[in-house]
């Protein structure tokens, strides 16, 4: 009689291991997805953190120039070359 009992309950203790197997399965492909989601969308505002960083170098490098702070300095500030006339030299 105690054969049929031992069989039974090792038949339900393994169906439970393989009914918790498989919902972890399900939760681990879950969290599978959820995390691939969240890595295109990293990735995409990478991107476009890139795309953003070069325009602003673009930028930056126009506004450097040095024909154009020498044009603002002349149009915006009355600024001129000083002659040699008007440069002195310390030391």
């Amino acid at each position: 009689m105690s054969s049929p009992s031992l069989k039974f309950i090792l038949i339900a203790l393994l169906m439970c291991a393989v009914f918790i197997s498989a919902l972890q399965l399900v939760l681990v492909r879950h969290k599978n997805r959820l995390l691939f989601i969240e890595l295109q969308a990293l990735q995409q505002q990478r991107d476009t953190l890139k795309v953003s960083y070069g325009q602003l170098q673009l930028e930056h490098s126009s506004l450097t120039q040095y024909n154009r702070i020498e044009t603002i300095a002349r149009q915006q500030l009355d600024m001129i070359i000083p002659t040699s006339d008007d440069i002195i030299i310390t030391r």
